[in-house]
């Protein structure tokens, strides 16, 4: 399979056709990832030693800005970038992530079309924003804050005494979020491309740790797509409506089946008439229909678990940067330019 077969495969609902700076129309795509943690994650927060919190039904759940997601799915797609990447076809060689160059040419990646950037050069300040939508996202278990953790300090020698036999009282107390706790996070892709979209779904199928100190962890967290929705507009789903209305009294893990159901439940709720609503076959959802074709050959692709899946992502990036470079490269005297004079402080 090539990038032309299957963006012809992939129906108008929810895209753009082409990647413009300006939204004149915002159909989306929604994903529905069930994330379920394999080991333990510190997610810190203002406390370094543990998670915010936000309390549902008087359960005490562990709630985790979507940032701490996407950064992570951002670094995998940039690491696919550059193993992709023949003559800096794919991305400039100067670019690195949050930290922008000045030079709107070789600003043009994957990474900034889809995800966004921020910055100031010179000055000058800057802002590019991103397509992809990744609210706060919840524990669906509850989260124990007296799971404690005791770890601590040691010295070069690996132990807790330094050279002159003195002790080492420095103790931290993590409290970590447990295996089996479950994550319902609904991503949107607002006015995004069919290229963009595979990106995405490569980013969050193939990204496995987050949290603190993931270069000390192996994989922390396995991702699923089990729904996607197209609309028109913004689907404004939230995984804290999702608990509030139908996840009470749970006491332990959920099963597959008790996520599905409620899953189910919200989304029926909250259904509009221009959803199209599609599942996994495993994951049924009562208002939608089992994943066709095309979306089972985009988690294919996502996945990468063969070469030829390779070839055809790395055609997808170069399209974008393509796209974005035709963007930037446009006369100002070309009435069909998306960018205005004052648009942009970057030099190109």
């Amino acid at each position: 399979m090539d990038w032309n077969e299957l963006k012809k495969s992939i129906p108008d609902d929810g895209f753009a056709e082409k990647y413009e700076i300006y939204r004149r129309a915002r159909p989306t795509v929604t994903l529905v990832v069930l994330r379920t943690v394999t080991d333990p994650i510190l997610f810190r927060s203002t406390d370094s030693e543990r998670a915010e919190t936000q309390e549902f039904n008087s359960t005490i759940h562990a709630q985790v800005n979507g940032e701490k997601f996407v950064s992570k799915e951002r670094l995998t797609g940039l690491n696919l970038c550059r193993e992709l990447d023949e003559k800096e076809n794919i991305i400039s060689a100067e670019y690195t992530y949050n930290e922008p160059i000045p030079s709107l040419p070789k600003s043009q990646t994957a990474d900034l079309l889809t995800y966004g950037l921020a910055g100031t050069v010179s000055g000058a300040t800057f802002s590019q924003k991103s397509r992809v939508i990744e609210g706060y996202t919840y524990s669906l278990e509850p989260y124990d804050l007296m799971n404690k953790e005791t770890h601590n300090a040691l010295f070069e020698s690996g132990t807790m005494r330094d050279e002159a036999g003195g002790q080492s009282e420095a103790l931290f107390n993590p409290v970590k979020v447990q295996p089996g706790t479950h994550f319902v996070h609904f991503i949107t892709l607002e006015a995004g491309t069919r290229e963009m979209f595979l990106y995405l779904i490569h980013n969050i199928l193939n990204t496995g740790r987050y949290g603190a100190r993931e270069t000390r962890t192996g994989r922390n967290m396995k991702n699923e797509i089990i729904g996607l929705i197209t609309s028109e507009s913004d689907s404004s789903l939230s995984c804290g409506e999702l608990i509030c209305d139908h996840i009470k009294d749970v006491k332990n893990e959920l099963s597959r089946s008790a996520i599905q159901a409620a899953i189910s439940a919200y989304i029926e709720e909250h259904k509009r008439a221009d959803w199209k609503i599609y599942h996994a076959k495993d994951f049924k959802l009562d208002e939608g229909s089992e994943f066709p074709q095309w979306i089972l050959d985009s988690i294919e692709v996502g996945s990468r678990l063969k070469k030829e899946q390779s070839l055809v992502l790395k055609n997808v990036l170069e399209i974008l940067r393509a796209q974005g470079l035709e963007i930037v490269n446009k006369k100002p005297d070309d009435k069909t330019t998306q960018v205005p004079n004052n648009s942009n402080p970057l030099k190109k």
